[in-house]
């Protein structure tokens, strides 16, 4: 119909110069003028409205017969003559029109008809201008364009294969976005997930077992050089099962024994637990590490927090009915290790039952992860005196001088306590408990740690325990994959060194640090539009927004060979144990932690390594952090669409930058301290807001199992001020820059092709038994309730203004108010941070 228009445009202007064309031009050339205005209308007018342009030229014939049905159409009874044609042939309007004009004898023309020809004359130009211009400007306009390069060719592919076609994006956008990526990836056999993060990683290992394998590795680094000969340890399988369980065994004895296997120290508790918790780093009851002060960033402090247990949630250990057959599992993996260290069959289950007995016991004094939120509340500073006075079970001034060797301790050494009635607690259940338990449970935390390090045997072990946890089937990972993993663990950033020489492209690092400055300017202006939020709040707010401190791709010292070798001066690496190797490490580790006491935080000092596919905020620090591992496709290319490259990479650099304002995050100020810089009025708003988001999540179900709304809290916030301010971004990059090309043959606008491509990086195959605790970045998109119900395609998508950025009609009815029980706590989803 659009073009029809344009037809239609084209011939009443024509009709108003036919005029002009029989007075100036000889009746020969009226034919090919038409065809020319015709051509033109067409590819100009109707490529504009959207239609396909015409391709070649009409013919005369066919021209004939369009100009015969836009008569009929719409000028036959105005115009045409009441007799038929002469001759008996089908009516032709322009012909008609040109040879039944009654003309002066002489040639000559009347007054009126020289006037309506001028006219006719300059309204045929300014036709011709326009089609012009529209012609130029339509080839100008990226949005009309496509982009053929071959990086858009090749990601147009990666799209439409992850896509189901079959699916409205209406009902089921997360099946739309993701259907063909699920088909063609079912869940590896000996993993509990499968998502884009694991895929990338696997592509990651890849590169750096090339990296490590190259028989002319001939690094100047010894860090590096350190590095191989740990990844070739590592892969010495035949010495591994050569040595069988033999490396642990003998290191149990040095420390004094186990009743599970044989004779034991009666006395040595303090002995057993400076070893098993201090030389080789273990976590029974508790957990000791040095890290910034919360409320003093500036300086690091001894810290002391609740550990102790093996399986992945104090749940498992809590409800016995429901979980039985976990905890069946369990102790039959802890029989089975000891009986593989020497114990006996009887004996040796009857005293791993009494193991778990006790971490059933410490499981019932942990406070649940979601009544920790609330750092204020759980953070106590008191000395090591006061520290002993309340959990006097143990020597904690012995215990921590040995740990933090060669430092002097005093008893008015400060210690941060995390959770001091469960300390308390704890510190009783050790005094009520017999000697030969807690000795067991100890040298079991020991086993635990180092088992892996040992034969096939203790790793076959592990995965039965898995598959009932979590439903996997065995394992079938490569033993370099695992290797790659473990290096990864002990000389993370001399990997990193080696996998950033060789893939990183710089130009990428200052690609990112513009998007994150322009997510952050999107995000403080979405906080100009809260209502609740009073001005003095807010104006701190963009102070700290301002503050954050992003780092890009890797610390800076992994590319100087010697400030790389000094980092692992000390650890004595040999290319014949990984056993003596992974010793070596947690030893090592324990001697860094106590270096840092006295010195205060680094920014160099990274929690994750380079080739770590994620990213991270740290409150403490206030500072966000992308590793090199995530800064490649799909999450993010050079190459790509800035669509693609906001709705991926961009999401998470907001998701990270929104975590220093969900409800951790902003008991932080700018300068990552942990004191009250909200006032009173706002803060009750942000709760209230958040006890509605924290409602609605729990009603959503995985695998039949509910969300537990309060402890993914933070995250919901920070998935969902991500996506929102990365949108924001990316439409405010749209206004300074123009739109962009459009991928080809997709059928994406590309403000759809910002919300499928972030779909696209979260499709996720996760097995059933796997707890819902961790963030939904890398879960499915269904766990997303809001974005695939409320946010679909992105913030109030199909509400509204917003329903012409969706591929859905409007309205489709799934507005946020209609999600929540008050509709002012609506307002929130709408004016979501």
């Amino acid at each position: 119909m659009d073009c029809v228009l344009g037809w239609v445009l084209a011939c009443v202007l024509g009709s108003m110069c036919s005029l002009f064309v029989d007075i100036v031009w000889t009746p020969c050339m009226w034919v090919n003028s038409w065809a020319a205005l015709y051509v033109l209308a067409e590819k100009g007018l109707c490529a504009l409205l959207g239609d396909v342009p015409h391709k070649g030229i009409i013919s005369q014939k066919s021209l004939k017969g369009m100009m015969v049905e836009y008569k009929r159409s719409t000028l036959r009874d105005e115009d045409a003559p009441e007799t038929p044609v002469e001759g008996g042939a089908s009516p032709d309007a322009v012909e008609v029109g040109f040879q039944k004009r009654t003309r002066h004898p002489l040639g000559l023309h009347t007054q009126l008809e020289l006037i309506l020809a001028g006219v006719s004359l300059l309204l045929a130009a300014l036709l011709l201008g326009c089609l012009v211009a529209l012609g130029v400007q339509y080839h100008r306009d990226p949005s009309h364009s496509t982009c053929l390069t071959e990086a858009c060719i090749r990601v147009a592919g990666k799209i439409m294969e992850s896509l189901d076609r079959g699916v409205s994006p209406c009902e089921d956008f997360y099946q739309f976005s993701c259907g063909g990526w699920i088909r063609r990836n079912p869940l590896p056999d000996g993993r509990s997930r499968w998502n884009t993060f694991n895929s990338l990683w696997d592509q990651n290992q890849a590169i750096l077992k090339h990296l490590l394998e190259n028989a002319t590795f001939n690094s100047s680094s010894e860090a590096e050089r350190k590095t191989q000969r740990f990844y070739l340890s590592c892969l010495q399988v035949e010495r591994i099962e050569e040595l069988g369980a033999q490396p642990l065994a003998d290191l149990i004895e040095k420390i004094g024994g186990w009743n599970v296997t044989g004779p034991w120290n009666q006395d040595n508790f303090m002995e057993v637990l400076k070893a098993v918790a201090g030389t080789y780093r273990a976590t029974p009851f508790f957990t000791v590490y040095v890290g910034a002060d919360s409320k003093s960033s500036n300086s690091n402090v001894i810290q002391v927090d609740q550990a102790g247990l093996f399986l992945p949630s104090r749940d498992y250990y809590l409800n016995r009915t429901a979980n039985e057959k976990v905890l069946t599992a369990y102790l039959d993996y802890m029989e089975e290790l000891g009986m593989l260290l020497g114990g006996q069959p009887a004996s040796t289950r009857e005293q791993m039952r009494q193991v778990l007995e006790l971490e059933i016991q410490v499981a019932n004094l942990t406070v649940p992860q979601d009544q920790r939120r609330d750092e204020e509340k759980i953070y106590h500073k008191m000395s090591i005196a006061e520290l002993q006075a309340l959990a006097p079970s143990m020597n904690w001034l012995e215990f921590l001088s040995f740990l933090l060797s060669p430092l002097e301790l005093g008893d008015s050494e400060p210690v941060v306590v995390y959770g001091t009635n469960y300390l308390q607690q704890v510190s009783e259940l050790i005094n009520r408990t017999e000697p030969s338990i807690l000795n067991n449970y100890l040298i079991w935390n020991l086993v635990q740690k180092t088992s892996l390090s040992l034969d096939r045997r203790f790793e076959s072990a592990q995965e039965k325990l898995l598959e009932t946890l979590y439903g996997t089937k065995k394992s079938c990972m490569p033993r370099w994959q695992t290797c790659i993993s473990n290096t990864d663990d002990a000389l993370g950033f001399a990997l990193g060194s080696l996998f950033v020489k060789a893939t990183f492209d710089r130009q990428s690092k200052e690609i990112a640090e513009g998007m994150i400055s322009e997510i952050r300017t999107a995000f403080e202006e979405a906080l100009d539009q809260l209502p609740w939020m009073d001005e003095r709040t807010r104006r701190a707010a963009k102070e700290k927004a301002d503050a954050i401190y992003d780092m890009i791709g890797f610390p800076d010292f992994i590319l100087e060979p010697k400030e790389l070798d000094d980092v692992y001066d000390g650890y004595e690496v040999s290319e014949d144990s990984f056993f003596q190797n992974m010793l070596n490490l947690y030893n090592f580790s324990a001697k860094v932690m106590a270096d840092q006491l006295r010195k205060p935080p680094s920014r160099d000092q990274w929690s994750m390594t380079p080739q770590t596919v994620n990213a991270y905020y740290l409150p403490t620090k206030n500072e966000i952090v992308f590793p090199a591992g995530i800064l490649q496709a799909p999450f993010y290319a050079r190459n790509h669409p800035k669509a693609l490259n906001f709705g991926g990479i961009g999401v998470v650099m907001g998701h990270e930058l929104t975590h220093a304002f969900d409800d951790q995050g902003r008991e932080y100020d700018k300068e990552g301290n942990l004191r009250p810089w909200w006032q009173n009025e706002s803060l009750a708003a942000f709760r209230n807001h958040t006890a509605c988001m924290e409602e609605q999540y729990s009603q959503y179900q995985v695998n039949g199992e509910k969300l537990n709304g309060r402890q993914t809290l933070g995250e919901n916030i920070a998935d969902n001020g991500g996506l929102k301010a990365a949108y924001n971004a990316y439409k405010a990059w749209l206004r300074k820059h123009g739109e962009e090309q459009q991928l080809p043959a997709v059928g994406l606008t590309n403000h759809q092709l910002f919300f499928v491509g972030f779909a696209q990086v979260l499709p996720s195959r996760v097995a059933w038994g796997l707890p819902l605790s961790h963030s939904l970045l890398g879960v499915p998109l269904e766990v997303w309730g809001m974005q695939e119900r409320d946010w679909e395609m992105g913030p109030k998508l199909g509400c509204g203004k917003w329903s012409g950025e969706s591929l859905c009609p409007e309205p489709f009815g799934w507005c946020p108010t209609k999600h929540v029980r008050r509709p002012e706590q609506g307002e929130f989803f709408r004016r979501l941070l």
